[in-house]
């Protein structure tokens, strides 16, 4: 059985249908975590007799499918926890898990945090075939680092200190397959959280059969309903009350609204920082207590939105130098993530990104010259909010400019950063981003080098 989120699955144990293996994995850390408590809370509840048996993030997952196989010596049933397998990643996803090890280690404030951090690693070093005997920088370089580390070096001290060894991956989904076909002892269910679930894995197909597979994927289409619901569930349990307004004004100072109204970007949004958030605020209304936009806009700091917007932010605002900066970013971080893809398809992705901006200011010098405005003359925030954002905002998604209409702080900066684009100089630049997609489709000169050449000839009015 597989499934999309944990319900099923609960409804299936509450019929007393109890699968012998149950792994939950995804791509939202949050969903995979509330989904792995929700199961092993109601595999508890269900029987509370039954033994259980929890590992640490770095044990071995020999050790762990012999004591699935084994017969309880009571004779009676047990849960067996391990809370992190590493046996569904692949040589392709050796960059991001080293990254996400490096990253946890750093970030890390808890020994249980620390330890998840290092089973990544001993699994990257793994599948990458090296072993701790080698020195920290020919790891580093072998592993992708540019220059050294100062958490690797402190990651590969732990390591050889406590006399822990790389696992290799391969093996580990060889061992994981056999266990689910042959099956565990009577009575033994083991469950298992891993990160994102590979689609085409021999292994998961057999834990599927053998018994259940929950995916905790979250998409851009998912995250409102699945926000919603998340808020819901935090008012009930702290007997608070939001606001639909104050819910919109958190999204508004996250850059949710932001992230999600921008039509180029395949960007999810933090949804644990908006619970986080959240639950702050529950914290602070109490128990019978009301939030409200006011308290929002008190306690919750506005942050700018996704990296696209601000792409073309920098753009429209003539940092010219800047905004190629953060081209390169963004191109680097989509290599990362997609290593497949050339880097004319990383830099192509983003020539609709300058042009969906560029027309936005031609959208607005047009609707400002009906009106009889010069934007060169700038206008305080408050009129603007007051007089222009919503007859502007309203004009702009008419005209299918944007998806949703702007928050009125973004589309003022948009506004006044028109005084430094003449029409003719838009027109120009909208015609040259055609001529770029259509010389990139049919070979003429490399889109890096003529998108960042458009972006630095774009010479703003002072």
């Amino acid at each position: 059985m597989i499934t999309q989120g944990e319900g099923e699955l609960l409804r299936s144990l509450d019929g007393k249908a109890e699968p012998p293996m149950i792994l939950i994995g995804g791509d939202n850390e949050f969903l995979v975590d509330r989904a792995f408590h929700a199961v092993r809370e109601r595999l508890l509840e269900l029987d509370p007799s039954r033994g259980l048996e929890s590992f640490s993030e770095t044990a071995d997952l020999a050790s762990v499918l012999d004591s699935f196989r084994t017969h309880s010596l009571f004779g009676g049933r047990r849960l067996l926890v391990l809370p992190e397998v590493h046996a569904f990643v692949t040589r392709k996803e050796l960059t991001a898990l080293f990254e996400k090890a490096l990253s946890d280690w750093n970030s890390a404030k808890t020994d249980r945090k620390r330890g998840s951090a290092m089973a990544k690693l001993l699994h990257a070093l793994g599948l990458a075939g090296l072993d701790l005997d080698r020195s920290d920088d020919a790891i580093g370089q072998t592993l992708g680092l540019a220059r050294p580390d100062p958490a690797l070096g402190e990651m590969l001290a732990s390591a050889r200190a406590s006399g822990k060894k790389p696992t290799r991956g391969e093996d580990d989904a060889a061992l994981l397959a056999e266990a689910a076909a042959r099956g565990g002892a009577p009575g033994t269910v083991l469950l298992m959280r891993t990160g994102e679930i590979p689609k085409d894995s021999a292994t998961v197909g057999a834990i599927e059969r053998a018994g259940a597979v929950v995916v905790c994927d979250l998409g851009r289409e998912q995250f409102d309903a699945a926000l919603q619901q998340a808020i819901a569930t935090l008012s009930a349990d702290s007997d608070v009350r939001f606001d639909p307004a104050a819910v919109r004004e958190l999204r508004l100072r996250l850059g949710i609204e932001r992230t999600m109204t921008d039509k180029f970007s395949r960007e999810v949004p933090d949804l644990r920082g908006a619970l986080n958030e959240a639950d702050r605020l529950a914290t602070l209304a109490g128990g019978g207590g009301r939030i409200t936009a006011e308290l929002v806009r008190e306690q919750v700091a506005e942050v700018g939105g996704g990296m696209r917007w601000e792409l073309g932010s920098l753009f429209a605002e003539g940092k010219t130098l800047e905004a190629v900066s953060k081209l390169r970013e963004l191109v680097a971080q989509g290599a990362r993530e997609d290593g497949r893809s050339s880097e004319d398809v990383h830099y192509g992705r983003y020539l609709f990104a300058f042009a969906d901006e560029i027309r936005q200011l031609l959208a607005i010098q047009a609707w400002a010259r009906m009106r009889g405005l010069d934007p060169r003359r700038g206008m305080p925030y408050n009129r603007f909010k007051d007089t222009v954002a919503d007859p502007l905002g309203e004009y702009l998604k008419g005209h299918g400019l944007v998806r949703q209409k702007p928050h009125p702080f973004p589309l003022h900066k948009r506004f006044e950063s028109t005084r430094l684009h003449r029409e003719a100089d838009l027109l120009a630049a909208l015609d040259r981003l055609a001529e770029i997609e259509y010389l990139r489709k049919s070979g003429g000169a490399p889109i890096d080098v003529a998108l960042e050449t458009l972006v630095l000839g774009s010479h703003p009015q002072r």
